[in-house]
């Protein structure tokens, strides 16, 4: 299981940065021109109880982007602003037994510069449920990642349980760097991204409401930067409009 979610966390680290101009940056108004700089902060966490259900959080700091519910057309990029997610799966996976996307205070999810530690405090009275489907940044919800389809659908997801966590992560000791260099091109129209990452493995210690215990933890703490410029607009033949 350790290996899973450690395996897991590292995907999500590189791949955020190595997926950075591969494809176009169709969704949320970046599809250019332009030169579009963004910086994005999150830690996240793994637990288990006794029972083998499981619980997984993130929580994340940048430009959010959402597939607003009930409207057709392009998802809507928001922020900085910081956004708390989780779900509770039953131990075999099939049974989602909790969930929820809230908007949360700035100040309540705090990352020490050299990723050494981060805090999360929350609590129902701060949460404002998210206006839709969190586009996560892998999935194309940023500049220079990985493109969505603009007009995927009426959108969905936000709310859910709110949840009360007193969470502390406490890294390992070593943070992983990574930078990469891609281009995009399309019909003419050319993307060029210049991204770097952090990431650490960590511990968590605290209390979260949503399980009755924790036997079991996996976690990271990340951040990473993309500079993306592009030299015209794309078109919906390359955006998949």
């Amino acid at each position: 299981m350790k290996l899973r979610l450690a395996l897991t966390g590292v995907i999500a680290t590189l791949g955020a940065v190595a997926i950075s101009g591969a494809a176009l940056a169709a969704g949320g108004g970046f599809g250019g021109p332009g030169t579009f700089t963004f910086k994005d902060t999150s830690a996240n966490a793994e637990f288990i109880d006794s029972s083998g259900n499981f619980m997984f959080i993130n929580v994340d700091y940048g430009m959010q982007t959402f597939k607003t519910r009930g409207q057709n057309g392009p998802p809507t990029v928001v922020g900085p602003q910081t956004v708390l997610n989780y779900d509770i799966q039953s131990a075999d996976g099939t049974t989602t037994l909790g969930f929820g996307c809230f908007v949360i205070p700035d100040s309540s999810f705090r990352v020490a510069s050299d990723l050494s530690s981060a805090t999360l405090t929350v609590d129902p009275s701060i949460e404002t449920p998210c206006p839709g489907f969190l586009i996560p940044a892998g999935a194309g919800g940023r500049p220079g990642l990985s493109g969505v389809v603009p007009d995927a659908g009426g959108g969905g997801g936000g709310g859910g349980t709110p949840l009360t966590a007193n969470l502390v992560w406490t890294y390992d000791g070593a943070v992983t760097v990574s930078s990469s260099t891609s281009n995009s091109r399309c019909q003419g129209t050319v993307s060029t991204g210049n991204g770097s990452s952090s990431s650490a493995i960590a511990s968590v210690s605290g209390s979260v409401s949503g399980l009755a215990d924790v036997i079991n933890q996996f976690a990271m703490i990340q951040r990473f930067t993309n500079r993306e410029t592009i030299t015209g607009g794309f078109s919906n033949a390359c955006t998949g409009a």
